[in-house]
């Protein structure tokens, strides 16, 4: 019997690897995409994809190459993100080309990627466990100044998301918009992200669970309700 896979795009060295290693100990074969990621180091279990996810039109020849290499993913993690930070008494001095190119890796590459995955789900033997996992943080739910071109993004695929939620859950499909806070329900932003607890939160995701499509959680304690506003 052939081994599940995954398929982590926008895989880093923090969540992306913490979680590439956690699903190979579940006895996934991993498909990576990155920018700085190098196709010719692909061997075994891992499977590197190299990316451009300003240039949503490509994602669908990423999936295509996963397709042709392995077959068609079970779990797609979406962990890529932009970012062009702005002064916070001038937040709307983003350029146009800047805002669009954040969009499109927060949310327009997004979009083909869960095209993608529906089409391959579908695909699938039905007892096999199906998730679409999305790396948020509160910008969906709180606005931080000269985060917005960010923000932007987040809450519109926080939006995707729940839509996806509610369209397939008779289905049996999985999506989770996560969200990583502090204990008292503050973000957990750069350096504190933590990697080895996304991992386990997404392995929990993965199965049979009662989370929402709003999944806010705390490392080492899991799922946690804030409710739709921070505290």
């Amino acid at each position: 019997m052939s081994k599940p896979i995954a398929f982590i795009i926008g895989a880093g060295k923090n969540i992306g690897a913490s979680t590439t290693k956690a699903l190979q100990a579940r006895g996934y074969r991993v498909a990576r995409a990155a920018r700085s990621i190098n196709p010719d180091d692909s061997k075994g279990d891992d499977l590197f994809l190299k990316c451009d996810l300003t240039k949503p039109e490509t994602v669908s020849s990423l999936f295509a190459d996963l397709r042709k290499s392995w077959g068609e993913p079970s779990v797609v993690i979406y962990n890529a993100a932009a970012a062009h930070f702005t002064p916070k008494t001038d937040t709307f001095s983003a350029s146009l080309d800047d805002f669009v190119s954040d969009m499109s890796v927060n949310t327009v590459s997004a979009y083909v990627a869960i095209q993608e995955a529906l089409a391959g789900f579908d695909t699938l033997p039905s007892a096999a466990s199906k998730a679409f996992l999305y790396t948020g943080n509160i910008l969906n739910l709180e606005p931080i100044l000269g985060l917005q071109t960010c923000g932007a993004g987040k809450s519109a695929t926080a939006h995707l998301i729940q839509v996806a939620a509610l369209t397939y859950r008779e289905k049996g499909l999985r999506f989770h918009y996560v969200d990583e806070r502090m204990s008292d329900g503050r973000p957990a932003i750069h350096p504190y992200v933590d990697g080895p607890a996304h991992a386990e939160f997404f392995l929990e995701l993965m199965g049979e669970t009662d989370v929402p499509w709003l999944a806010t959680f705390v490392a080492g304690k899991g799922y946690t309700d804030f409710g739709k506003q921070p505290k």
